[in-house]
């Protein structure tokens, strides 16, 4: 697999060990303890403190003095999760490592709540998974992924693997119900070549994995508590899926790596600025792109228009800084609202509760 330019932005920032070519490795391998310990750089907690077995192990670590924590589950021989946090980076070997995708089809729902990544797929243009973004990817058995995290930026990310039975299983459905446009999570064959689409990240879905990753509990409990939440972020990202177009450019799109990238980078800029967004023209106009074409390529990768994402960027800001104490007046001037109620009108339209509210319960 010819890899990533060393030039890319995503690589600048790795020392030059990370860099060197290594030994592609499956995913399930990562709950063989004494490998899981050379990847993370830690060895897992004891089993029976977070999980009774070597199927759910919590690791942490740290990066340069900064906190890691991750936390993994195998629920079925056909399903696991993988929910990590770092301060400000992931580790080397997490932040940049090859995986192979051996014996059979998988699923990979992939979300973003903190830092960007990109996988370069062998036979397959890079996927660019921007920060705050959802991306479903199904990969053939064979497929080789050089995966790139952001050296930069707080990680914080959550990836459900599932094969299509497992799909079908957690979902509790069939073949025959799901729409045409989403057979590719179900479809029990084998794909020559790698599909993916992109969703606007759900706050709820941002709920779940927070949640998995301050569980107070142990054990049975924890292993429960844990798919539950797995399954509400599934659900969530079906649900989505289901409200895409059954035809046309949505699902399985792949843009050109120059368009990707600006798409990208409005992403990151509208974000970032979430008193004043700015017009659709001089977000274009920055990232070097037509406004067409970053409407348009907006859209097919994220989900959502880019007002739309600029909106829930601010509105899952202001949740996190409300459970955290911050004033309801303090956060709305912060967005550039004017009036507090035209604030707190927004704020309950996406969540279903008033500020006040979520920030007395935080």
């Amino acid at each position: 697999m010819p890899p990533l330019s060393p030039t890319s932005s995503l690589l600048q920032d790795y020392p030059e060990a990370a860099l060197q070519p290594q030994e592609a490795f499956s995913y399930e391998s990562l709950f063989d303890r004494a490998f899981a310990e050379s990847f993370f750089g830690a060895s897992p907690e004891q089993a029976g403190r977070f999980y009774d077995d070597d199927r759910g192990m919590v690791v942490r670590s740290e990066c340069d003095g900064d906190p890691f924590h991750q936390d993994l589950i195998q629920f079925d021989a056909d399903a696991m999760a993988f929910t990590g946090s770092g301060t400000p980076r992931p580790l080397p070997q997490v932040g940049h490592h090859f995986q192979t995708v051996d014996s059979g089809d998988w699923l990979h729902f992939c979300l973003r709540l903190g830092g960007r990544g990109v996988e370069n797929i062998s036979n397959y243009a890079n996927v660019d998974q921007p920060s705050r973004s959802c991306i479903v990817t199904r990969y053939p058995a064979g497929a080789q992924i050089e995966r790139i995290s952001s050296a930069r930026d707080h990680w914080h990310t959550a990836c459900l693997w599932l094969r299509p039975a497992a799909v079908l299983r957690f979902l509790e459905t069939t073949t025959s119900r799901v729409p045409e446009h989403l057979r590719l999570l179900v479809d029990p064959g084998h794909i020559d070549t790698p599909r993916h689409f992109s969703l606007t990240l759900d706050g709820r879905m941002v709920s779940a994995v927070s949640q998995v990753l301050s569980c107070p509990f142990t054990g049975g409990t924890r292993r429960a508590f844990v798919r539950s939440r797995y399954l509400e972020i599934l659900a969530l990202i079906y649900q989505a899926a289901m409200e895409l177009p059954g035809t046309g450019e949505a699902v399985g799109v792949t843009l050109t790596p120059g368009t990707a990238e600006a798409i990208a980078r409005a992403a990151t800029l509208v974000s970032s600025r979430l008193d004043r967004m700015g017009s659709l023209d001089e977000v274009a106009r920055e990232v070097g792109i037509s406004r067409t074409r970053l409407t348009q390529g907006f859209r097919a990768v994220m989900g959502s228009s880019v007002e739309g994402y600029w909106q829930h960027c601010r509105m899952s800001y202001a949740r996190d800084r409300l459970s955290q104490g911050a004033a309801v007046s303090e956060v709305a001037l912060e967005l550039g609202y004017a009036e507090l109620a035209s604030f707190s009108r927004a704020f309950s339209r996406v969540f279903g509760i008033s500020p006040s509210r979520i920030r007395h319960s935080g």
